[in-house]
């Protein structure tokens, strides 16, 4: 059996980080793109000198570019808000399981939990308003008067349009940050959690305790001839047949055994996610790093975010999808039986103190 909702959140992760890297390969292409000049003389490669200049010619450019690849950005945002809604509901489940529905290191699930809801929340609003920024820039640029505003041809919106896409595109970029960051909580909170597991568990069961076998068959014949003897007593004597008085207390024992429990996830799985862990917190890192340098700690957040988003995110929600119906069905199952357990105990105590009340 497994999770339909990790299987659709691995699917959607995989398609967006797909999207996202065919996206900035594009990105690529053109600002590594050998012609210098379009028919009309605007510059088609990347400059940053001309970026750092705000020149209207080279960022209208620019925009008739993302206009293109809008498709492909817009698509590749909204799977990726629709990946982490899938994510909130397994991770809080898992918390819920691990904590043993609340029983065990309630703050530590607590934050597990937190991770995922505050995490998921975030990245959902960023997907959106990245397809509302979009959409609406690309509409600034295509229908509005960008190049005519102090004087013909100064170009002033163009720049005013390219200052406030750096703007929304620095806030999204931490955004992006925090998502690594909330993925290497979440990892690094179950990876606890099942090495903290106990492994084994005490079974008690209340019973009455009565003659063994061997002393059974021994006094039998004793027990049958000492009663005969006392009820012919009893019957030539004719004394009082007063009721007998209540079991003492050390008639009633509790048996307790150790149990091995099997764990709620395995120790591969466990290990594995620590793994990517460290390389959504390298991801983080690279993300906040590129401030100091933009070229180098670009191509390694592009690089990790890569391995990450398309082969060990997946993988690490397919495995999450395989393990966490059973240790959902093992912990209801184990809650059941306690239930059983504490209801037939009462209704034995129950029971027994209506005994003594009625002997009284």
């Amino acid at each position: 059996m497994w999770d339909l909702k990790c299987l659709a959140a691995a699917i959607c992760f995989l398609t967006s980080n797909i999207l996202f890297i065919v996206h900035g390969a594009l990105v690529m292409k053109e600002n590594n793109s050998n012609s210098d000049n379009t028919s009309d003389g605007n510059t088609m490669h990347f400059s940053f000198e001309s970026w750092k200049d705000l020149d209207p010619s080279y960022i209208e450019t620019r925009w008739a570019n993302r206009e293109q690849q809008r498709p492909i950005m817009m698509s590749a945002a909204l799977i990726g808000a629709v990946a982490w809604f899938w994510l909130i509901v397994p991770i809080v489940q898992s918390a819920w399981v691990l904590s043993r529905g609340g029983k065990r290191s309630v703050g530590v699930h607590m934050l597990l939990a937190a991770l995922a809801i505050c995490g998921g929340i975030i990245e959902l609003l960023a997907r959106l308003l990245t397809v509302g920024m979009t959409n609406a820039s690309m509409w600034l640029a295509k229908d509005f008067n960008l190049d005519n505003w102090d004087s013909e041809g100064d170009g002033t919106g163009w720049r005013v349009l390219e200052m406030i896409h750096i703007v929304t595109r620095g806030l999204l970029l931490w955004i992006d940050a925090f998502e690594a960051l909330a993925l290497f909580g979440i990892v690094v909170v179950i990876f606890y959690s099942v090495a903290t597991e106990p492994k084994f568990k005490t079974k008690r069961s209340s019973s009455i305790l009565v003659e063994s076998e061997d002393d059974a068959d021994v006094a039998s014949g004793s027990s049958a001839t000492a009663t005969s003897g006392v009820i012919g007593d009893t019957e030539l004597s004719g004394t009082d047949n007063t009721p007998s008085s209540p079991p003492p207390s050390s008639a009633f024992a509790a048996v307790s055994s150790k149990v091995p429990v099997k764990p709620t996830f395995t120790k591969c799985f466990a290990w594995y996610g620590l793994f990517v862990g460290l390389l959504a917190i390298v991801d983080f890192l690279a993300d906040v790093l590129r401030f100091v340098d933009w070229k180098v700690f670009g191509r390694i957040a592009m690089a990790t975010n890569a391995l990450l988003g398309v082969i060990f995110l997946p993988i690490w929600l397919l495995c999450l999808a395989s393990q966490l119906p059973g240790a959902t069905e093992r912990f209801e199952r184990e809650e059941r039986r306690a239930s059983i357990f504490l209801s037939d105990l009462d209704d034995e105590k129950s029971a027994l103190t209506g005994k003594e009340r009625v002997i009284s």
